[in-house]
């Protein structure tokens, strides 16, 4: 399997506090998450390591209206140190009369003020949105059928109209828009946080069919999306699902959902599957709230492999750098 990787990321290193009831954690997204996957995935042979391809920046342009602020408020920090985050976010009503790409303005383009922006930020997801780029190009032409794409930072909360959840370009729908011309394309979300931005980008598309297992937004991020009645929209009504899951989910209640899944996958019969794959469903992620155990990928892999699509896995979470390689490598040994 062709690994695809595009780095120069070590002054990309955010951190956040993240609360719920009186537990507090520190996560990282960290460049040792990159170096945990690596690790484990250089101990097998099975897996080949190629750099990413420049691409055109209207690839991201196209897709991210806040491009231009991400990079303009990135080139403008003075140091590596520094960090941006919006602190005002105006509200429907608001007299946005001046759609400035000033960092003053992030509120327009941003959900959240927990997804700073650093000198290298704009490099950086940039380099991430060209690694699944690369991926797609190989499967698009053939030349694979199995791809994994080692994105980060990840994307799947950044959407058509603002970026956030520590995503900035989303790498599944660029991707997807890029295979799009040669077919249908099916997308599954597997980090324990729903997709909001990929099922946002493909509400009303209805040549892309998306779908989501990850913790119920009742109580888990983001909260606002990711119920099991959002279906999609206008002429692609039946082209989104949906499959939250309680707390505590373990690899039996997990599995059943994916085939509920595959079983929608086979009716949309797509020409090309995309996996966005977080692995903070982990028992033991800091962040998670499923107990799918490091052997369990293999089988969910497996699971993946059993529908017989090229496929593009983009990595999405995982904050647990003690497990996240070794849960990586399973789910794509699993996969192939």
């Amino acid at each position: 399997m062709k690994v695809i990787e595009k780095y120069n990321d070590s002054l990309h290193n955010p951190y956040w506090k993240y609360q719920l009831g009186p537990e507090a954690y520190e996560v990282k997204d960290t460049p040792k998450r990159v170096e945990s996957i690596k690790k484990s995935l250089h101990s097998d042979e099975q897996f080949q390591f190629l750099t990413a391809k420049p691409f055109p920046e209207r690839f991201i342009t196209r897709l991210h209206p806040y491009h231009d602020y991400i990079k303009n408020t990135a080139l403008s920090l003075q140091n590596d140190e520094e960090e941006f985050y919006p602190d005002l976010f105006p509200g429907e009503g608001a007299h946005l009369r001046k759609k400035s790409d000033s960092p003053l303005w992030g509120g327009i383009w941003c959900t959240d003020a927990v997804t700073p922006i650093k000198r290298k930020t704009y490099e950086v997801a940039r380099a991430s949105a060209e690694t699944a780029l690369t991926g797609a190009e190989l499967i698009r032409d053939g030349l694979e059928k199995t791809v994994y794409a080692l994105c980060r930072p990840s994307g799947h909360h950044a959407g058509p109209r603002v970026f956030g959840g520590y995503c900035y370009f989303n790498n599944v729908a660029t991707a997807a828009e890029y295979l799009l011309p040669e077919g249908k394309v099916a997308i599954v979300d597997i980090d324990y946080h729903h997709g909001n931005g990929t099922q946002e980008f493909f509400d009303e598309i209805k040549s892309v069919f998306t779908a989501s297992i990850h913790g119920a937004p009742d109580d888990e991020y983001p909260y606002f999306w990711g119920y099991a009645d959002e279906k999609g929209k206008g002429q692609a009504v039946g082209t989104n699902y949906n499959e939250p899951l309680p707390k505590g989910t373990q690899l039996e209640q997990y599995s059943a959902a994916l085939d509920r899944i595959f079983s929608e996958i086979r009716k949309f019969n797509p020409a090309y599957l995309i996996i966005a794959a977080g692995f903070d469903t982990h028992e033991m992620d800091p962040i998670g709230g499923f107990k799918l155990r490091t052997e369990d990928y293999f089988a969910i892999g497996k699971q993946f492999q059993s529908l017989g699509i090229p496929t593009l896995v983009c990595q999405e979470g995982g904050y647990n750098i003690d497990v996240l390689g070794e849960c990586v490598k399973n789910f794509l040994l699993g996969l192939i």
